[in-house]
C-alpha cells in the first residue's frame, strides 16, 4: 500500500464536533483517487492529515512506509521534499523565480543534481518547453498550475496530493490538468490523491472516496 490510515480522527481547537471521525483507508501503489464531499465535509482536512500538514488526534497514518506519528525532524524534511508532492488550488509559484527555477526549486533545496533528461521530459509532458524563462505573472492560470505539477514531480515522489487543483481554472485548462495527472499516474507510476468538487475531474481517477460530516460514506 502507498497509503494506509486506521481510525484517524481530528478536532480543531475550539470546536466541539470532530472534522474527521474514525476514518480507515488503504490505497494501493499507483492509485489515482478523488476525494469528494460538500463544503465542510472534511475532505481537505483528510488530505492535510495524509500529507503531514496536520496531525491526527487519534489513529495511525502511514505513507510510503513513513509513519506520520513517529518521524524525526530530518525524516519529516525528507518526506515532504522527496517522498510526496503537493499541488494547491493556487499554484503557489515563487513570483520572483522564472518557470525553470520554480520547477527545480525542490532539487536545489535538497542540494541534488538535476536529472536533465527527466526535467526535459516533464517540460514536454506539461507543454512548458517554450515558457521556462517566463515569470509566473506572464503565464495563464493553466500554465501556472502545470508548472506547479511539474515542480511536484521533479523529485520523483511516490505520491502527489492535490487540493482542488482545478478550482481556479476554466473548463479547457481543467481538462488539460486532469489529462496531465492521468499521464503522470500511468507513465511515471506516481500515485495521485486529489480533493475535488468536480464530478468530471473525479471520473478521470480510478477510485472515488466520498465523505460527509467527517466520515466515509462510499
Amino acid at each position: 500500500m502507498i497509503l494506509s490510515c486506521k481510525n484517524i480522527s481530528k478536532t480543531y481547537i475550539g470546536q466541539a464536533k470532530s472534522v474527521i471521525t474514525d476514518i480507515s483507508v488503504d490505497l494501493p501503489k499507483s492509485c489515482f483517487v478523488s476525494i469528494m464531499g460538500r463544503s465542510g465535509s472534511g475532505k481537505s482536512t483528510l488530505l492535510k492529515l495524509w500529507c503531514g500538514l496536520l496531525k491526527a488526534d487519534a489513529g495511525e497514518i502511514s505513507v510510503s512506509g513513513y509513519s506520520m506519528e513517529n518521524m524525526t525532524e530530518k525524516q519529516q524534511s525528507f518526506f515532504r521534499s522527496q517522498v510526496i508532492g503537493i499541488v494547491f488550488q493556487d499554484s503557489k509559484l515563487i513570483s520572483d523565480f522564472n518557470v525553470e527555477d520554480n520547477i527545480l526549486a525542490p532539487i536545489h533545496i535538497a542540494r541534488k543534481k538535476v536529472d536533465r533528461d527527466y526535467y526535459e521530459y516533464l517540460l514536454r509532458l506539461t507543454e512548458l518547453e517554450e515558457h521556462v524563462k517566463k515569470m509566473p505573472s506572464q503565464l495563464s492560470g493553466g500554465q501556472r498550475q502545470r508548472a506547479a505539477i511539474a515542480r511536484a514531480c521533479i523529485a520523483r515522489p511516490k505520491i502527489i496530493f492535490a487540493d482542488e487543483p482545478t478550482g481556479n481554472l476554466d473548463s479547457k485548462s481543467e481538462s488539460q490538468v486532469m489529462q496531465l495527472f492521468s499521464s503522470i499516474n500511468k507513465e511515471l507510476k506516481i500515485s495521485i490523491v486529489q480533493v475535488t468538487h468536480s464530478e468530471t475531474c473525479a471520473k478521470i481517477s480510478n477510485q472515488i472516496i466520498r465523505i460527509d460530516d467527517g466520515r466515509i460514506v462510499t
